[in-house]
C-alpha cells in the first residue's frame, strides 16, 4: 500500500538501505517511516565497521526524513508481556518493543525479515497481527 505509515525492524531497514528488493521499494512508498528507538541502536552496531554510512542516516533523522521513536515506559512494560507471553519466539526487547510501539501508535505494518512476527499478536484479546509488508524469506515463494 504506497503512501503508508511503516515501522521498521532492523533487518528490513538494513536491506533497505542495501537497496535490496523489495524491501528499498517498501521503504521508499512509505510515507512515513518510523525507527523504533531500539531499532536505530541495533543498526548502529550492523554498521559500527560502516561509521559514514551511520552518521549519514542519523543526519537523514535529525532531518526529518525518518520519524524517531523511542520507547517509553509503559512501551517497555507492554515489551516485557509480550516477551513474556510469546516466550517460545524469543522475542527479545528489541522486537517486542516493536510491537509495543505498533500497539500504542496504532500502526501495523512492518518492515522486517524476522518470521516471529508472523505468528505474534496484540491487543484486546492478542487478537490483531502485525502487516508484513514484505513477507519473511522462509514463507516467500520461490518461482
Amino acid at each position: 500500500m504506497p503512501g503508508s505509515e511503516l515501522i521498521l525492524d532492523t533487518g528490513g531497514w538494513l536491506m533497505a538501505l542495501a537497496g535490496q528488493e523489495p524491501y528499498a521499494s517498501a521503504l521508499n512508498e512509505a510515507s512515513r517511516p518510523i525507527v523504533p528507538g531500539l531499532v536505530l541502536a541495533e543498526v548502529d552496531y550492523h554498521l559500527r565497521d560502516r561509521r559514514r554510512e551511520m552518521r549519514r542516516l542519523l543526519e537523514e533523522v535529525a532531518a526529518g526524513e525518518y520519524a524517531y521513536e523511542p520507547p517509553t515506559l509503559p512501551d517497555l512494560e507492554r515489551a516485557r508481556e509480550m516477551d513474556q507471553k510469546f516466550g517460545k519466539l524469543k522475542l527479545g526487547l528489541v522486537d517486542a518493543s516493536i510491537v509495543a510501539l505498533s500497539e500504542r501508535l496504532g500502526i501495523h505494518r512492518v518492515l522486517t525479515t524476522d518470521s516471529a512476527f508472523v505468528v505474534v499478536r496484540f491487543g484486546p484479546g492478542w487478537s490483531r497481527a502485525l502487516e508484513l509488508v514484505v513477507p519473511p524469506p522462509r514463507a516467500r515463494k520461490r518461482w
